[in-house]
């Protein structure tokens, strides 16, 4: 990787990442975010540029990849464009992946939000990934769900239920409480 790259310099390649296209541009990010690991300046600046391309004309595998390096990087920031990803279908996976690994409480609000507004295979993902979260203020809506006629759904209700009951129980609150 040059030294002298902008973030501007490595961004335009990744908004013509295909897939089966040249992982060069990828693995120039990699190294960047890397290298700036506790360098919270520079990781805003990365950030920034990330959520460019997310909410660009770039291609769904750009995207996605973007959404797996802020899993990673991603603060409150980046929880607007992540949160609209949700109504998405070709996105609403990755943008959960991302939204998942932030620590912040901006996320646990969105994915509530977005829990009323989404239905089938997207609002069980939002459901399981409230579980991962272990968002204790999900618990009132998530209970009212328990019954739903779609027993996929009900089946994810009862796991996160079970898994926001033992982080309770056992361990600290949920991503949200976590300041990076």
């Amino acid at each position: 990787m040059r030294k002298n790259k902008t973030v501007h310099d490595w961004v335009i390649p990744l908004m013509a990442y295909d897939w089966g296209g040249d992982r060069g541009s990828l693995s120039d990010i990699d190294q960047r975010i890397a290298s700036a690991c506790g360098d919270k300046k520079q990781l805003k600046e990365i950030e920034k540029a990330l959520l460019e391309i997310l909410q660009s004309e770039a291609k769904v595998p750009a995207k996605e990849y973007v959404c797996r390096k802020l899993a990673l990087i991603g603060t409150g920031r980046s929880v607007p464009a992540l949160a609209r990803m949700l109504y998405d279908d070709d996105l609403s996976d990755c943008a959960r992946f991302a939204l998942e690994g932030i620590p912040d409480s901006s996320v646990d609000r969105a994915l509530r939000a977005a829990l009323d507004k989404i239905d089938g295979n997207r609002r069980v993902g939002i459901v399981n990934t409230l579980g991962e979260r272990c968002d204790r203020k999900a618990v009132p809506v998530l209970s009212k769900m328990r019954n739903s006629p779609d027993k996929t759904l009900a089946a994810a209700v009862e796991t996160s239920l079970r898994k926001i009951a033992a982080r309770t129980a056992h361990g600290p609150a949920g991503h949200g409480e976590e300041v990076r």
